[in-house]
């Protein structure tokens, strides 16, 4: 699947079900975000071009302390025409 229609299939994981997103616990976002990391897409053929990443801690931005959860997937751009259309 070409990578340009990767939020697209994202958007369509998180919002399978009846359920609102919102209402998703841990659990099911996770089940959720790995079924959007099982998916291929066309990357650039080196190492590490496709790859989950996430974060995690205890901040407090504005209020008390709260834990946070950032899910991520990162894909490698290797053309310079993809670059520019992006900015």
């Amino acid at each position: 699947m070409p990578m340009d229609r990767a939020e697209e299939r994202l958007h369509h994981e998180l919002s399978r079900g009846r359920q609102p997103l919102a209402e998703l616990d841990s659990d099911e976002v996770w089940r959720r975000f790995v079924r959007f990391g099982s998916q291929r897409f066309v990357t650039a053929d080196t190492p590490d071009a496709d790859g989950p990443l996430f974060q995690y801690g205890t901040h407090a931005f504005v209020g008390p302390p709260v834990f946070t959860l950032d899910l991520a997937r990162e894909f490698e751009i290797n053309d310079a025409s993809v670059i520019t259309a992006a900015k």
